[in-house]
């Protein structure tokens, strides 16, 4: 995968016009009728990505993102209906409709049962086909439109949990382990600008044995962290990363895509949220806006109580 670093608005603009039209992943053994949906199923507002082998298929679902996979039951090397499952394990949004020449009462029911959206039987025209991929597209908005008033409800919660306490410590875990759920990432952190401003220090951390990484600081301007808080600016990270802007960088090969995000308040820095995953996939765009809106929310609480805790400690002094 090549290197990508990209702001985050700018990024969004081009997934959006990436994905005007619907995404098709095409699998099937017979070349020449994987030719023929591939060249003519674009005409008809389907962006058709073909394969003729399972393992091909599940490589490319897992670096990009498709709308519904069509596959064949039989195939050489994997059969459809392990293909369907371990595609699914990928992307559970994913719809799935199953091409096959033995159609029966049990291949039906067993294709239903693995997750399988609809099946055609072979050999069929286009214009049988188009009917179901239809529907295959409905179920797929329909699934997806789920997932925005789910996103929708986890920041009405976060909401609740953070606006009305001036505690910072029940801020920043709260807001990372929103971060983290909502992402369905690996690791996440939260770090907070020291008092005099020149550095960010990790005030949650979560992530399998990432619990050293508390209270280490990073020089602001130091690392894609330092950068975002120098910057102000959201950074989203794919593959390898060797912008010099981001030096001295810390070599992390097993994450694979991460998104560090300025927490600001009326222009002033109030922290820096960072997601990354070991996935192979991407994070989704609504992913990404979602850690847009929890670091909008979270600024004005953040910063509310770190004042009020320098206003505790002045008294106490």
């Amino acid at each position: 995968m090549s290197a990508a670093s990209t702001d985050i608005l700018s990024g969004l603009s081009e997934f959006s016009r990436q994905r005007s039209l619907s995404r098709l992943l095409v699998v099937d053994d017979e070349k020449e009728l994987l030719a023929a949906l591939c060249d003519t199923l674009p005409s008809h507002g389907y962006e058709t990505v073909g394969f003729g082998s399972a393992r091909e298929a599940l490589a490319a679902l897992a670096e990009s993102e498709f709308d519904v996979l069509l596959t064949d039951l039989m195939m050489p090397d994997v059969d459809g209906i392990s293909l369907l499952k371990a595609a699914l394990e990928i992307d559970p949004r994913l719809v799935v409709v199953l091409m096959t020449g033995q159609a029966t009462i049990d291949t039906a029911v067993g294709a239903l049962k693995a997750g399988a959206f609809d099946y055609v039987t072979k050999p069929f025209k286009l214009a049988g086909i188009l009917p179901n991929l239809s529907r295959a597209m409905q179920t797929r908005w329909l699934k997806l439109e789920n997932l925005e008033l789910l996103e929708t409800v986890a920041i009405h919660d976060l909401v609740q949990a953070i606006a009305f306490t001036l505690d910072v410590e029940t801020i920043v875990n709260t807001v990372t382990d929103a971060a983290l759920q909502q992402c369905e990432a690996d690791e996440a952190s939260l770090m907070l600008p020291t008092e005099d401003g020149l550095e960010l220090i990790v005030a949650a951390v979560r992530g399998d044995n990432r619990d050293y990484v508390l209270g280490q600081r990073v020089a602001i301007g130091q690392g894609v962290a330092g950068w975002v808080g120098r910057s102000r600016e959201p950074v989203l990270l794919e593959g390898t990363i060797d912008d010099p802007r981001f030096a001295p960088i810390l070599h992390r090969p097993d994450i694979v895509a991460a998104v560090s995000i300025p927490i600001l308040s009326g222009g002033q820095l109030v922290g820096v949220l960072n997601v990354s995953t070991r996935r192979r996939r991407p994070f989704t765009i609504g992913q990404i806006k979602a850690l847009s809106l929890f670091t909008g929310l979270a600024g004005p609480v953040l910063q509310n109580a770190r004042l009020h805790e320098l206003t505790l400690a002045a008294e106490a002094k």
